[in-house]
């Protein structure tokens, strides 16, 4: 998936995917009969465990098939609330590519028995049963959100998790078994941060000379108060 935020633009994957090679050696299709390749420039791993973060060498040219979603799109948390589902990926077909759409249910469920996110899991689960997880590595799960009139938002499709098979296969939520482990979004956050640039400032120059205060009558020196009293009490002793 590519996301974009103001001018940078940064795509997202498994890092599964982007393990066996060097980014110099990948290319993103940017249309769907791969005639028209963007070379990587990097790739990293992002803070969380599965997800790889690339950068481009060259920017996505206009008219690319597969476009950016704007960071706005992208879900702060790995909850549907109960919105229809799905999860989408790219599978290649021969030398053309095809996106395909897998509905599914997404489940909670506590793999540790405690409160604790660390133990939590989240599942998602084919609603058709023909679907067997296959080539589902780094599938985004988008959902689909109706209006809420109570915080005045208009329905909205967001993307809400990244998926990685479901090899362990000890939870069973649903009737047909899980083929998707879900992992949050959140390193896209910190990559496409927005560093705003830094306010100029006057330059500072070196100032030598007075300091100009208000204007003082020469009617003498200037006294602490100590000496100011002494002299107060000798004029009171004079005659």
């Amino acid at each position: 998936m590519l996301v974009t935020n103001g001018q940078k633009t940064i795509a997202v994957t498994s890092a599964e995917l982007l393990r066996p090679w060097e980014a110099q050696q990948l290319s993103i299709a940017t249309k769907l009969d791969g005639s028209e390749l963007v070379p990587l420039s990097t790739w990293g791993m992002g803070r969380y465990s599965g997800v790889g973060l690339v950068e481009f060498a060259a920017p996505i040219p206009a008219g690319a098939e597969v476009a950016p979603v704007p960071i706005a799109a992208i879900c702060a948390t790995v909850d549907t609330r109960g919105a229809p589902a799905a999860l989408v990926t790219i599978t290649q077909r021969g030398s053309k590519f095809e996106r395909t759409l897998i509905p599914v249910h997404v489940d909670t469920v506590d793999s540790g028995g405690g409160m604790s996110d660390d133990v939590i899991t989240r599942l998602a689960s084919p609603i058709d049963a023909k679907h067997d997880g296959a080539e589902i590595e780094g599938a985004i799960l988008f959902a689909w959100f109706p209006p809420d009139p109570v915080l005045g938002r208009k329905s909205e499709v967001l993307a809400v998790a990244m998926a990685y098979p479901y090899r362990v296969r000890t939870f069973q939520p649903r009737p047909n078994p899980a083929i998707a482990e879900l992992s949050g979004l959140d390193d896209l956050g910190r990559a496409l941060i927005m560093v705003a640039p830094a306010p100029e400032r006057p330059e500072l120059h070196e100032v030598t000379g007075e300091i100009v205060g208000a204007k003082i009558d020469p009617i003498g020196p200037v006294l602490d108060g100590l000496d100011e009293y002494r002299q107060k009490r000798e004029r009171e002793r004079k005659p």
